[in-house]
């Protein structure tokens, strides 16, 4: 009744053959626990809802597509929380402009490569620092005033870094 036969037909284990006698759940159950042994599980996309097979429980997406899609979404979320508050409008355009700046002095012929190293430095020390204190405003211990205002002096600090 719950007779499985497999085989390779070409000899080296590259494909495998199964077939399953008077009912379907031996072949279902075999081929279950193949997934199990490759480390592959069933998951449902939550963009697009298609079933499809992750390397684990984490994969959420099944395609570029819909990758692409999700990080569409996420930016409109973003901007509309922006939208709600400008301090985080001005810290994405405040993050654009030390990008700008950084990539305007490596297209710089002759700029010294240990300033450009500092200033990439400092970027990611600003990042740091603006990250926290946007917290401290999202979780109340600070002023949305305060963190512009800081954001705003961080202008200057980048001018500084990037004059030649």
């Amino acid at each position: 009744d719950t007779r499985l036969d497999l085989w390779f037909p070409d000899n080296r284990r590259t494909e495998e053959c199964v077939s399953a006698y008077a009912s379907l759940y031996p072949l279902i159950t075999y081929y279950l626990n193949r997934l199990n042994d490759w480390g592959l599980c069933f998951r449902r996309c939550k963009v697009c809802g298609k079933y499809f097979l992750a390397k684990s429980q984490r994969y959420e997406l099944c395609s570029d597509k819909c990758r692409k899609a999700q990080a569409l979404q996420n930016k409109r979320e973003f901007d509309e929380r922006s939208r709600e508050n400008n301090y985080d409008l001005l810290y994405k355009n405040e993050c654009q402009n030390w990008r700008n700046k950084i990539n305007r002095v490596k297209n710089t012929a002759g700029f010294p490569a240990d300033r450009l190293e500092k200033i990439q430095a400092s970027f990611s020390d600003f990042k740091k620092e603006a990250l926290q204190r946007k917290k401290a405003v999202k979780t109340g211990t600070a002023s949305p005033k305060e963190f512009t205002d800081w954001l705003y002096q961080q202008s200057n600090v980048i001018v500084e870094l990037t004059e030649i």
